[in-house]
């Protein structure tokens, strides 16, 4: 268990020092799904590799981690630092956070980004911060 988190963690190393690929430099930003939240996003994938992943449950449970990102041939790739998970409200319902997770790109047009998992493709709205 101590060596996959040691890969893990090497992985994230090497992530997060700005290699991002030329399909990741194109989505970075802020993606909101605003049927859950408008305040919120539920991925803020930063221009330097690192990224903020929530798990939204409105009035109920709020759940962030930490990590590094990229993509990497037709998915987003998202290595989570398992040791940054921030959570508020009833942590009674929260389940396990995976060390990394892979979502295929449907599409992506600046604006909208679509994923999908298992067959089911999920719609998140960009918004910039600056």
């Amino acid at each position: 268990m101590n060596k996959v988190l040691s890969i893990a963690a090497l992985s994230c190393l090497c992530m997060s020092c700005g290699n991002l690929s030329p399909e990741a430099k194109k989505i970075k930003g802020n993606y909101y799904n605003v049927q859950i939240s408008a305040e919120l996003p539920v991925f803020e994938l930063n221009g330097d590799g690192t990224c903020i992943v929530r798990n939204i449950h409105p009035d109920v449970l709020t759940m962030e981690v930490a990590g590094t990102w990229n993509v990497e041939n037709d998915s987003l790739i998202i290595l989570n630092d398992l040791t940054s998970i921030k959570a508020k409200g009833d942590t009674s319902i929260m389940g396990d956070v995976v060390p990394r997770l892979t979502r295929k790109v449907v599409s992506s047009d600046g604006s909208v980004l679509i994923l999908e998992k298992d067959g089911i493709e999920y719609l998140y709205n960009r918004k910039n911060t600056k």
